[in-house]
């Protein structure tokens, strides 16, 4: 009783927001990995999008909106692609495979291994055909399922961008809900359809956060991930199956919290300033679906700071792919070194 008593006064929304501008401070967050100033690595930044329109929300806990929330990624794209122009800023878009497609029709997807029925914090999927949504048409018809449109934007921008991979259908990847065979079929179909755009994945972000099936990525020529790690600004580890895990700052969005844009900008500038005060990874994501105020009031302001940030050497902008690259051939040199001694 006690506990749901504490809990209703946290959420009450003006409790929340002192509470959490509070806590920041106090807490001396982001977080910094101990240690990491003494190494004088250089400030690397990242963004990286979750790139996948409606195929995210259709068994949603929270906001079974797809078409909704895709209507609204797709006003912000040009917005989005202009900006990122602007500033010069590449970025890796972790896109659907669904979205490569420009038609498909009733049965194309039948060869693939189905996720079974399974409960998470995002998802409740507990009846019918994982691919139900699936309208079985075509771009011009159904824009909420396919994107072939904005993946031209993308590979056309003046900004040479990474297309990444975020699952063919926006499953749950862990282990413990995916089976291997579904995991394998999933990656298989997304570089099929990759490969008709003369993209090679590298870079892979799990849907919601659902970590896991590690070897079938590397199987598949996966480099890097992004995870939630102990530290928001950190350097990139190598994990045993020799991926690189690229970790999370903090992800870029309106909380509901009715924080000014002075204060979210005062916010996230900290984790720019940390990481280039201590030579870390800073990586900030998003969702093309973005509120709108923050995208156009917040989202110009960061991007501006940390193209001067670049400008006076200070910051590298990298995409994910751009960094494990870094990553792992700095490994081979140090292993190379330790051959040698030996």
């Amino acid at each position: 009783m006690k506990r749901k008593i504490i809990s209703k006064i946290y959420n009450y929304k003006p409790v929340k927001k002192l509470f959490s501008k509070l806590l920041f401070s106090l807490k001396n967050r982001p977080r910094l990995e101990p240690g990491i100033a003494e190494k004088k690595s250089e400030a690397n930044l990242v963004i990286s999008a979750d790139f996948e329109l409606g195929w995210a929300f259709r068994y949603s806990r929270k906001n079974n909106r797809p078409e909704e929330m895709a209507d609204r990624a797709r006003r912000n794209f040009p917005f989005l692609i202009k900006l990122f122009e602007e500033y010069n800023i590449k970025i890796t878009w972790a896109t659907v495979g669904h979205l490569f497609l420009r038609e498909c029709k009733k049965g194309d997807h039948d060869w693939m291994h189905r996720i079974p029925f399974f409960t998470n914090k995002n998802w409740v999927f507990s009846k019918g055909d994982w691919f139900d949504c699936d309208p079985y048409s075509s771009i011009r018809d159904d824009k909420t399922w396919y994107a072939p449109d904005l993946i031209e934007k993308i590979l056309n921008s003046r900004v040479e961008h990474e297309v990444g991979c975020h699952s063919f259908s926006h499953i749950d990847f862990s282990d413990k809900n995916c089976p291997r065979k579904v995991a394998e079929d999933e990656i298989k179909a997304c570089i099929e359809v990759a490969k008709q755009w003369d993209i090679n994945l590298k870079s892979f972000v799990f849907p919601g956060g659902t970590y896991g099936n590690y070897q079938t990525l590397k199987e598949f020529g996966f480099t890097n991930y992004r995870k939630i790690l102990d530290y928001e600004l950190m350097q990139p580890v190598i994990d045993e199956n020799g991926l690189v895990i690229i970790p999370v700052s903090t992800g870029l969005g309106n909380n509901g919290l009715g924080w000014t844009k002075e204060y979210f900008f005062k916010r996230l500038k900290k984790y720019i300033d940390k990481a280039v005060e201590n030579g870390t990874v800073c990586h900030f994501w998003f969702h093309p679906s973005i509120d709108e105020w923050f995208l156009h009031n917040v989202f110009p302001e960061i991007l501006k700071y940390t193209s001067e940030k670049r400008e006076e050497g200070k910051l590298r902008i990298l995409t994910m792919t751009e960094i494990a690259k870094r990553v792992l051939k700095k490994n081979n040199k140090y292993q190379s070194s330790l051959h040698q001694q030996r």
